[in-house]
């Protein structure tokens, strides 16, 4: 094998093959740079993939504690339900009325009444301060109509339209 200008002489059995052998870049001079252009190009494909992969998540952790604190609201509902059943004369009796925007101060004076009221009074101080504590912003409602009572909550659950987010439970006594 000799070296000749810049070919290379290859022998196998009495044949000679000239390869030439370029020293400069594999790639023409017009195709510099595109690599680099791709890779810039894949970044931002990347970036913006990755950018609605937050969005995502960010939306879910969202409906997660919206669906939190409804699960909240409907199990206080239940809650005072049930403590009106078990009090049913006081609550026949508008003992469990609660308008809203009321504060468990107006139930906290109990003196004089007597024991079913006195319950209900106790039992509604003791619930709107849960509600009040579990829920952001909650307020509460509990209204008659004949043997159906309504207990509404109501909360900020900072949802897209603006409006508060709202459960109502509806008992048969």
């Amino acid at each position: 094998m000799c070296r000749q200008g810049r070919g290379l002489n290859h022998s196998f059995i009495g044949r000679t093959f000239t390869r030439l052998v370029s020293y400069q870049s594999y790639l023409p001079s017009a195709q510099r740079g595109v690599t680099l252009i791709e890779v810039l190009v894949t970044l931002v494909l990347v970036a913006i993939g990755l950018s609605g992969m937050m969005a995502m998540q960010a939306r879910g952790v969202q409906q997660n504690q919206s669906a939190y604190l409804r699960t909240q609201a409907v199990s206080m509902a239940s809650d005072m339900a049930d403590r009106m059943r078990l009090n049913r004369q006081a609550a026949l009796a508008d003992a469990y009325s609660l308008k809203l925007s009321q504060t468990v101060d107006g139930f906290s004076n109990t003196a004089g009444l007597a024991a079913a009221p006195k319950l209900a009074a106790n039992d509604i101080a003791d619930w709107l301060a849960r509600v009040t504590a579990y829920l952001p912003d909650g307020d509460a409602e509990i209204s008659r109509n004949d043997q159906t009572i309504f207990i509404t909550l109501s909360w900020n659950g900072r949802r897209d339209d603006g409006n508060r987010s709202s459960y109502q439970h509806e008992v048969a006594l």
